[in-house]
């Protein structure tokens, strides 16, 4: 790093951190007063400010936008709480936000990235008092989804299943328990699905799990002719699914409620990518059912209540 900032005031113009959100030690709230250590992310754009006299434009990147983030990154540049720095977003965003804007008193900065129109969100309550329970509920909703009708071409069911860190159940934990029901196909951890001794078959099986097939062609038919037309349940920590994208992913069942808006816009967004529609289903306690619903005005989404009866349907709605 010393290295680095030495160059800083004669080598740089621009200065880029993309998922700046994971780069920065974010405080959920103002009464947050737990010590942390800066990450390199930081010291590196607090020397850039300090040493470049506010000559080098920096640049920060991520899907999520909210106040925490903005005040964590005026802290690091060293600016007044009042100078926080400015949301760029899309010609066509921006333009909504400002009538939005001029027609209340609002003064919230709306995220930039949000859940696509095409997802549904449901919310499950149960009895969450035990990590058994859920586990149990998320069971027999994936069971319930997976073998419901077919998906809009044709192919068997693909579910995501995320376990939150608040629900505080481990991944090992929570595949054995579900391979216990019986469920098919067999549940498969995400990150062994895509887990490989070389770049080659790296590509292969990210190109089986994810279904990219290239440019042009029959997707549906090549899939029919590579027998890869099955469904699958995959399964994972709410960790490991920002940026991923798994084509055709008809739903994502979500066991525990997420850290926060943020970090469930990032789950959501697996399923109803390119104009498809896609469905979550959120596994929670009667009290996070509760918490979930005050999200909605900050997502701009309604999360709809079912009963376990009718989780089946929710992917053919």
């Amino acid at each position: 790093l010393k290295y680095i900032c030495s160059y800083l005031p004669i080598r740089l113009g621009v200065a880029s951190s993309n998922k700046v959100d994971r780069l920065l030690n974010i405080k959920k709230s103002r009464t947050d007063k737990k010590n942390r250590h800066e990450k390199p992310a930081a010291i590196l754009a607090a020397a850039t400010a300090r040493l470049t006299m506010g000559r080098v434009q920096v640049i920060a990147a991520s899907a999520t936008v909210g106040r925490p983030l903005r005040r964590e990154l005026s802290r690091v540049l060293g600016l007044h709480s009042s100078e926080c720095p400015e949301t760029l977003r899309g010609a066509e965003d921006s333009v909504n936000l400002e009538m939005r804007m001029s027609n209340s008193d609002e003064k919230h900065i709306g995220r930039a990235v949000r859940i696509p129109d095409t997802v549904r969100n449901y919310v499950l309550p149960v009895d969450g008092s035990t990590s058994g329970s859920l586990i149990t509920s998320a069971a027999f909703a994936a069971k319930s989804i997976l073998h419901s009708t077919e998906s809009e071409d044709g192919s068997a069911k693909r579910v995501l299943m995320v376990f939150t860190r608040g629900s505080d159940i481990k991944l090992h934990n929570a595949l054995g328990a579900l391979r216990h029901f019986g469920i098919r196909p067999e549940p498969k951890s995400l990150l062994d699905a895509l887990e490989a001794d070389g770049t080659d078959r790296l590509m292969e099986v990210h190109r089986k799990v994810s279904g990219v097939i290239g440019v042009g062609g029959s997707k549906k038919a090549k899939m029919k002719e590579n027998g890869d037309d099955e469904g699958y349940l995959l399964v994972t920590h709410e960790d490991n699914v920002r940026g991923l994208h798994l084509d055709r992913l008809d739903a994502v069942i979500v066991v525990g409620r997420p850290a926060g808006p943020d970090e469930y816009t990032h789950i959501a967004g697996r399923t109803g990518r390119a104009g498809r529609q896609g469905s979550v289903l959120n596994i929670v306690s009667f009290e996070q059912a509760a918490a979930l619903s005050s999200w909605e005005k900050m997502l701009g989404v309604g999360f709809l209540p079912v009963d376990e009866g009718e989780v089946s349907e929710i992917v053919a709605a």
